[in-house]
């Protein structure tokens, strides 16, 4: 049994009963922090393995495009082209809060600032569907990289509010119903020794009755 080194009088009852109620008021909330927190990673966490496919299929259809561009085009003329188109790729970045926790929101926008060199069609069709292919991976690369930031500071917040509810339910919550317990038993010890002592004193000054002859 674990107590809170305190003397027991009623002042400390009274101020414990107090804390102890704080505490479990932070212990439920910190509880309900944590679901909330594991519900929001297990979403993301499902939200991720699509995300992934997605991009995954995506990446094959660009490789395999790429792939077929340079038979058709050749090596050279597509390097010449990805370097003279450019863009501009602009992330705007917003924020949300989960419980506390501060998670970003990213979304990409791509500005055109200068169109291919070559004429339409030069290149053949496998070079424009790889650059569309290549625009349609960009807000899931992006997508990405939102989950895995949102994943990591909700991980971690999770783990350090795990560590509370630990400490509040095996050290301070049991510590502060001990000591309640002991100083309650205590206070009444020493009441009944009170009563007892008071009858003993009304006892010992009561006068003694005599009985007439």
């Amino acid at each position: 049994m674990r107590r809170i080194d305190t003397p027991a009088t009623k002042s400390n009852l009274l101020r414990l009963k107090e804390q102890f109620g704080f505490v479990t008021s932070g212990h439920d909330l910190l509880d309900q922090k944590r679901e909330v927190l594991l519900e929001e990673l297990t979403d993301i966490f499902r939200e991720s393995q699509r995300v992934r496919r997605d991009a995954e299929k995506a990446l094959a259809g660009v490789y395999g495009g790429l792939h077929a561009a340079l038979l058709a085009a050749g090596r050279a003329a597509l390097e010449a082209e990805a370097l003279a188109y450019a863009g501009s790729q602009q992330l705007r970045v917003r924020e949300r809060s989960v419980m506390g926790v501060v998670v970003p929101l990213l979304e990409n926008e791509s500005v055109d600032v200068a169109g291919p060199v070559s004429a339409p069609g030069t290149l053949g069709p496998a070079a424009a569907a790889t650059r569309r292919r290549v625009r349609a991976l960009l807000p899931l690369l992006v997508h990405m990289a939102e989950i895995e930031v949102s994943c990591r500071r909700l991980a971690a917040e999770l783990k350090k509010t795990q560590r509370r509810v630990n400490a509040l339910e095996t050290i301070f919550i049991p510590e502060y119903r001990d000591t309640i317990h002991f100083i309650e038993a205590s206070l009444e010890e020493k009441e009944r020794e009170a009563l007892f002592q008071m009858k003993r004193l009304k006892n010992r000054r009561a006068p003694l009755v005599r009985e007439d002859p």
